[in-house]
């Protein structure tokens, strides 16, 4: 065996009698502090000098990037235990073969070891020190609320994000969501713990963008617990905070023209939608020179004002409704309650549905459209279901595909989703591996579906009742090929994935 480096050095004589003896200023005498007794038994050992325990039980090393990335940065933290082998001319790795293998792969030359020359006849302890080291029931590795809040500390305690980053293998983005993570109040932190014991790293931050909002927490420990994907929850919320700012703005633009905004219809007034003036229908522009201009935003409908006049008879207008009864209610192309046909905006159930299953159709959609974005569409392999499915689209040639597929490159969206325009993927082409290749060819296919769903009439492709370019059938067998590769379906899209229809729950 070559000669190894010890690590640390013997403790002196007077350290291995576990204290020293001095006088104090009165003339006493005082027993010093025990100094550590460090063992001389840790070494750096080159690696051409270790050999693999011949037994070796873990079938499986999983070197993932991230460890080997972690090895290459720091070296090896934890010593591997290793004992003589029975030739007595190298030494034998009883515990550590992932860091040695690891170390391997990152290209150092040497790794710390704690030798057990005991070990070297008693085979039967090297086997059970394998079983102490590596086995669930002796050791509890931490889970990700843990090793968020270890990142979190280490950061506080002043290493940078880049150090982070090298240390741990890491991305920055999955550095940045640990931080995140890692600032949440202990409670939510326990919440989040007792609701899913498996929260990710992912989960996490999400509640973390959303800390200090107490009812989006809320939503989102719920979605937890009932393991619904929580993305898609921060998607609703993020588009209802949206919502609500808008009509703040809204609100506040109505008053500042004079408008009176109130949450209901006043007493005495009426619907624009059931006055004419001289005659003629009275729409919002013909109506604002009246004093008795108001109007309703509801909660159903923020960002969509419903006009009245508080005094309909004292400023000259009449109803156009021979009698109540005679009122009809029509839809719009979106569903809703045409504003010219009906005297009441509220709005009856079928139109409530619409007007959620909208909104939680857009949201999923924004949420699809980042995990294509960074996973599947950034991936440098696609897996098998992906071929097969993009060998029988080709084959088939579905509605969507049919007719937008040959225009799908040109789409703003298929920039988007790929995250650059088509010359760059068309040149990537050009030296791209066979397995990335088919992900390349994938972005077309997916643009084109995505557009046939989420534009124009594609807004219905949820809805039973109405026309979509891209028919429920395909939208559904999409989806379930999606759900395949590990995307988690929302309500709205596990509806159309099913053939189900929508039930206007989450």
């Amino acid at each position: 065996m070559h000669a190894t480096t010890e690590l640390t050095e013997p403790a002196d004589a007077s350290a291995q009698t576990g204290a020293t003896a001095h006088t104090s200023t009165a003339g006493e005498t005082e027993a010093e502090a025990p100094e550590l007794m460090v063992p001389a038994t840790r070494c750096l050992i080159p690696i051409a000098d270790l050999t693999g325990h011949p037994g070796n039980v873990r079938e499986d090393l999983n070197l993932t990037e991230e460890f080997i990335a972690s090895i290459a940065a720091e070296g090896v933290r934890i010593p591997l235990l290793i004992t003589t082998g029975p030739d007595g001319t190298s030494w034998r790795v009883i515990e550590g073969h992932r860091r040695l293998a690891a170390a391997i792969k990152a290209g150092l030359g040497e790794v710390p070891c704690d030798i057990d020359p005991s070990r070297a006849t008693d085979e039967a302890g090297q086997y059970l020190d394998m079983l102490l080291a590596n086995s669930g029931g002796y050791r509890s590795n931490f889970g990700q609320l843990e090793e968020a809040a270890a990142l979190f500390a280490a950061h506080e305690a002043g290493a940078s994000r880049t150090r982070l980053r090298k240390a741990t293998g890491r991305t920055a983005t999955q550095i940045k969501a640990a931080l995140s993570a890692g600032g949440l109040p202990a409670e939510t932190r326990a919440r989040a713990a007792e609701a899913n014991s498996d929260v990710t790293l992912d989960q996490i931050a999400l509640l973390a963008e959303f800390d200090g909002d107490a009812p989006a927490t809320d939503r989102l420990l719920q979605a937890l617990a009932n393991g619904y994907p929580l993305e898609h929850v921060a998607s609703r919320i993020r588009q209802d905070r949206a919502e609500a700012a808008a009509h703040a703005e809204l609100r506040a633009d109505l008053q500042a023209a004079g408008i009176q905004v109130t949450d209901d219809l006043p007493e005495g007034a009426a619907w624009l939608t059931s006055l004419t003036h001289d005659g003629a229908d009275l729409t919002p522009e013909t109506h604002a020179a009246c004093p008795g201009r108001g109007t309703t935003l509801k909660s159903w409908d923020l960002l969509e004002p419903w006009h009245y006049c508080t005094s309909p008879a004292e400023h000259g207008h009449a109803s156009r409704w021979t009698s109540p009864a005679t009122a009809t209610t029509t839809e719009t192309s979106d569903g809703t309650a045409g504003l010219n046909a009906s005297p009441d905006p509220s709005p009856v159930p079928d139109c409530r549905l619409v007007i959620t299953g909208n909104k939680s159709w857009q949201a999923a959609a924004d949420v699809r459209h980042r995990w294509l974005t960074d996973s599947l569409l950034a991936d440098k392999s696609a897996p098998r279901e992906a071929q097969l499915f993009l060998a029988r689209q080709l084959l088939a040639m579905p509605d969507p595909l049919r007719s937008g597929l040959a225009a799908a490159r040109h789409k703003p969206l298929f920039a988007k989703l790929t995250g650059r325009d088509p010359g760059q993927v068309d040149a990537e082409c050009d030296t791209a591996a066979a397995a990335r290749l088919t992900v390349l060819a994938l972005a077309p296919v997916v643009t084109a579906y995505e557009q046939a769903m989420t534009e124009g009439d594609g807004r219905n492709t949820w809805r039973t009742d109405r026309y979509s370019p891209c028919p429920r059938a395909d939208a559904g067998a999409y989806l379930a090929f999606l759900a395949s590769l590990g995307y988690q379906l929302s309500g709205i899209e596990q509806a159309v994935a099913d053939g189900t229809k929508y039930p206007g729950t989450a």
